[in-house]
């Protein structure tokens, strides 16, 4: 296999009765996340989202204990899944950016080199000098089709082990049961995701890799098999008592072997699918086989695709 510089991945994801991602609550009114989207003829829809922010906090939650497991350095806070990572509590990284004599490329060649979570997954450093990793890792919006997606609230009652005489109402207001009301939403989601797998170990300043083949090889699979174990687990918020029912998970991954990148395109559009085909067709006239799509209409398809794409994976051995 030809080395991978990026992939993509553009999915339609149908879930049911989950509340991944709310954005907070109002009295005893938990209020769901929704935002605006244009259709294809201009018209405006109000619907219920996932922010990129929520599935790439559960791609780092899957993605962590596998570099653990790979025995990838880890800062302390990065192992304790901080979206701070190593710019918080890691004293040799505090020194080396508190000296004059050292330059920014060598602050953020620690911050790859010393914790692999920050070279995936990125960390901005503030302070004494402005030093910021980008994730190799490009979340989307996850948004409901409009026409496939429904919100409603329902009424949530707190377990009280007391008689229901006195959980209804006793001669204090710390006796009286909580009521609150909860979002649902079930529907057809719309996830797009990119990973720019040739900056994994990719100092950005100096476009040199400081970190060696092997061990860059082992943090892209790993990363792949994060992207999967997202698809099958996306572990957000109130999994407690509203685990996602996953009905399907449909699209295209698209894979790039040339510096051209991976096609991704919208699943909000019915014809995402042969649109991201025919751009993968424009850029092969380019960049003769650079490009390739491998289809799946299912999640065990998905992550079969990935799993295969980890087992034979080569990473680029030069910036091109």
């Amino acid at each position: 296999m030809a080395p991978i510089h990026s992939l993509a991945i553009s999915a339609r994801l149908t879930l049911n009765l989950h509340n991944l991602n709310s954005e907070g609550t109002e009295g005893n009114q938990q209020q769901t996340r929704m935002v605006h989207v244009v259709g294809a003829t201009g018209d405006r829809r109000a619907v219920n989202a996932i922010s990129g922010d929520m599935f790439k906090h559960i791609l780092v939650g899957h993605l962590t204990p596998l570099l653990e497991a790979e025995n990838q350095p880890l800062s302390p806070a990065a192992r304790q899944l901080s979206p701070d990572r190593i710019v918080v509590g890691y004293q040799p990284l505090t020194d080396l950016a508190g000296s004059k004599a050292s330059s920014n490329s060598a602050v953020m060649a620690m911050m790859i080199k010393d914790c692999a979570v920050t070279d995936l997954a990125g960390a901005l450093l503030a302070g004494t000098r402005a030093v910021g990793r980008k994730s190799v890792v490009e979340f989307g919006w996850v948004v409901g089709l409009p026409a496939a997606t429904h919100t409603e609230q329902y009424l949530h009652v707190k377990y009280a082990p007391e008689t229901r005489a006195t959980a209804t109402g006793g001669a204090t207001v710390a006796e009286r049961q909580a009521l609150f009301h909860r979002p649902t939403s079930s529907g057809v989601y719309a996830l797009v995701c990119n990973l720019d797998l040739y900056r994994i170990g990719l100092n950005d300043i100096t476009r040199e890799y400081v970190v060696g083949a092997g061990d860059r090889r082992v943090r892209a699979r790993a990363l792949l098999r994060a992207l999967a174990a997202t698809l099958l687990k996306p572990a957000g918020a109130q999994r407690n008592t509203q685990n996602p029912h996953i009905a399907g998970c449909e699209g295209v991954i698209a894979v790039s072997e040339c510096s051209l990148p991976a096609p991704m395109l919208s699943p909000l559009d019915d014809r995402f699918r042969d649109e991201i085909e025919r751009c993968a067709a424009a850029l092969n006239r380019v960049q003769a086989d650079g490009i390739r799509t491998l289809r799946f209409g299912s999640a065990s398809e998905a992550v079969d695709i990935l799993a295969s794409l980890s087992a034979e994976l080569e990473l680029p051995a030069a910036v091109a």
